[in-house]
């Protein structure tokens, strides 16, 4: 396999909104962190492509929003190039032996859902695999980070995870806030991980986990990505690849080296660490993490074995969004 050695998963990455932002392809962006041409050098088998809906201030746009994302990600794979939407652990392993990308599509924010949490089956149906129920705000169904009003999920954020639990959709609690990462692992039947972030007891930030947090995600059999963000790996920038492992490490010690994974955050970070400039220095991670001592068998794990075990064996056809759009008839 190309780049680390091992099967590649990154829980986070926001190149899908930059694409909405500024334009381009995915093919090669050198003024991004994230491309395919890097994703490959790096040997990912599979990125977890965000979503990203913005602050509540913004929910009126949040749908089109979201849909103008995924209607460029279905343009991307209509492109012909080494890309595949990934619906289950079996998609990624396929593609990893095609030498292919596979891209699980994930909804950082509920707003797009407005007060209806039945439309994650629309979403389900377009290939979305994973919602966060919030960024950093209050919305309809959840507190995020930035709420400091102690409320957790509302009964429609209740409604949410109980669906995504049954269509096989995996919960993500970065972004909320304790009382409603709380009220996620009491109301999900399924999978729940952190897709992108870091440790609380390295940094103190409310983006990151603490000890606690981090050992009953773990009870429930969940993952916790770590997050590349300068801010949550150190005091002060910039931050280096030593700091990412640093976190590893102590996620490592603390609860098994069997409930961490990547959650790199590229191209929704202003700076990523340096020695970890994109996904192509994956390798660099995987070296530093044997020449600490890991096992081969630990690597494989933190790497991407983790976070695929998390997903589905196997899914339902997917909808191809952009065939059907090029056999419907001209108006």
């Amino acid at each position: 396999m190309q780049g680390t050695g091992f099967l590649v998963v990154d829980g986070h990455c926001d190149v899908l909104h930059q694409l909405e932002k500024d334009g381009g392809n995915l093919k090669e962006r050198p003024a991004g962190q994230v491309d395919l041409k890097r994703l490959k050098e790096g040997g990912v088998a599979g990125q977890f492509f965000a979503l990203y809906t913005g602050a509540p201030q913004r929910a009126l746009r949040a749908l089109p929003s979201v849909l103008t994302q995924i209607k460029l990600f279905y343009r991307e794979l209509a492109a012909g190039q080494d890309l595949v939407l990934a619906g289950s652990a079996a998609d990624v392993r396929r593609a990893a032996q095609e030498g292919k990308v596979a891209a699980i599509l994930s909804l950082e924010g509920g707003e797009p859902l407005g007060d209806d949490p039945g439309l994650l089956e629309v979403f389900y149906r377009l290939g979305v695999r994973a919602v966060g129920l919030t960024w950093n705000e209050r919305n309809l169904l959840a507190g995020g980070v930035a709420d400091d009003s102690g409320s957790g999920l509302t009964a429609l954020g209740r409604e949410a995870v109980k669906l995504a639990g049954r269509l096989g959709m995996l919960v993500d609690v970065s972004h909320l806030n304790a009382r409603s990462f709380w009220d996620v692992l009491e109301a999900a039947a399924g999978p729940v991980f952190a897709s992108h972030s870091s440790v609380h007891a390295r940094r103190p930030h409310p983006r990151n986990l603490t000890d606690t947090q981090a050992r009953a995600l773990a009870a429930r059999g969940g993952v916790i990505g770590v997050n590349f963000h300068a801010p949550f790996l150190c005091l002060e920038g910039p931050a280096t690849l030593e700091d990412v492992v640093h976190h590893i490490d102590y996620l490592v010690e603390l609860v098994g080296p069997e409930h961490v994974g990547l959650g790199s955050d590229f191209d929704g970070i202003p700076a990523p660490p340096q020695g970890l400039e994109g996904p192509h220095r994956f390798p660099a991670l995987a070296a530093a993490l044997k020449e600490r001592g890991y096992s081969d068998a630990a690597i494989a794990q933190i790497m991407g074995e983790n976070l695929l075990r998390l997903l589905p064996g196997s899914g339902i056809q997917l909808i191809e969004v952009f065939q059907l759009c090029e056999k419907a008839p001209a108006s």
